[in-house]
């Protein structure tokens, strides 16, 4: 299959809350691959800077800000997961922002990289059609709760939520190229990875 960006392979990588899509990003890059985050793109407009913080303001109220001004992270996403319309208002403010950003980094890339990008609303957002293959991390829900539960800053409901809002994850797995299962161990879920990063570098050489 010929890359979609002028011979810059890009893969496309998601999966639900708590799978492991971040250490499935790192793991590409330590395999040579250069890494880009939508969530790391996205957390830049919700920075005490952000250049669209009076649009945050009409979608959400100036509850969101903090006494120095500043918009919360934690309260857009308790409003945004718990009023649909909100969300819709939200992702459609934020998903086209975070495109552009990611295609002026992809067009900076050299001819001949490999690109892995994570995605969390990969097919909910048609971004999957940017890639030339896609990488479905897929866990077992107990085990997704347990490791954001060890992160902290989320209880059981709002986690609940957030897989509510995307998309199922047997319907994810059955639109990827790749599943990868992150249940057991770190050196189970590098073999999975170090076997399709050959893959696809053997069929970018056909």
């Amino acid at each position: 299959m010929a890359p979609k960006h002028n011979n810059k392979t890009l893969i496309g990588i998601t999966g639900s809350i708590g799978s492991g899509k971040s250490t499935v990003l790192n793991m590409f890059g330590e395999l040579g691959a250069e890494t880009i985050s939508s969530d790391s793109i996205a957390r830049r407009f919700t920075e005490p800077n952000s250049p669209v913080i009076h649009e945050l303001v009409s979608i959400f109220g100036d509850t969101i800000l903090d006494a120095e001004g500043a918009p919360s992270r934690q309260k857009i996403a308790a409003l945004a997961f718990s009023d649909k319309t909100k969300l819709n208002a939200l992702n459609e403010l934020l998903h086209p922002l975070v495109r552009k950003s990611f295609v002026e980094f992809l067009n900076s890339r050299k001819e001949g990289s490999i690109i892995a990008w994570e995605v969390p609303l990969l097919f909910e957002t048609d971004a999957h059609t940017l890639c030339d293959y896609t990488v479905t991390v897929a866990v077992k829900p107990e085990v997704a709760w347990e490791r954001v539960k060890a992160r902290g800053g989320m209880d059981k409901e709002d986690f609940e939520k957030r897989n509510l809002s995307q998309m199922d994850l047997e319907k994810k797995k059955s639109l990827s190229d790749f599943v990868v299962t992150n249940d057991n161990q770190r050196e189970e879920l590098k073999e999975q990875i170090v076997i399709i990063y050959s893959k696809i570098k053997q069929r970018i050489q056909l």
